[in-house]
């Protein structure tokens, strides 16, 4: 809060500081280069350039430079593989879902093949109960 109110008195005073300047300078009297000398020296022509005469000297040195072409061959080799062949995210999530549907789809196999033997043994010992027939679990 009293950083706030120090910026803010430092910047009213620099306001304050610099606007009779600026109000001098904008002041179309105090200008030291009128409108009318601006006008009368666009309105004449360019002055000519002069270039200075040539002198006799010959040049004391001399630059020549040679390089040899430079010419790109293609590189057979394959492009840079970023991920240096590990799979990616996707393809590890997409292996792990497999992983789990194959695994629920097992157990739910294995369940019903359960099942279906123990319904199977029932029957059977239901029928081996009326007749006179031996079942693996009693060996007769």
């Amino acid at each position: 809060m009293i950083g706030a109110l120090l910026a803010l008195s430092c910047s009213l005073s620099t306001m304050l500081a610099l606007q009779s300047p600026i109000q001098a300078q904008a002041a179309d009297s105090q200008l030291p280069v009128s409108m009318e000398r601006i006008r009368a020296g666009l309105n004449r022509p360019p002055p000519v350039l002069q270039v200075p005469p040539p002198s006799g000297d010959m040049p004391t040195f001399r630059i020549e430079v040679r390089e040899r072409l430079l010419v790109l061959q293609p590189i057979d080799e394959e492009p840079f593989d970023p991920t240096f062949g590990l799979p990616s995210v996707g393809e590890l999530l997409m292996n792990g879902i497999e992983h789990i549907r194959s695994a629920a789809a097992n157990h739910q196999r294995r369940r019903a093949e359960r099942r279906a033997r123990k319904e199977v043994d029932g029957a059977l010992a239901a029928f081996c109960a009326v007749r006179a027939c031996s079942t693996p679990e009693t060996g007769k």
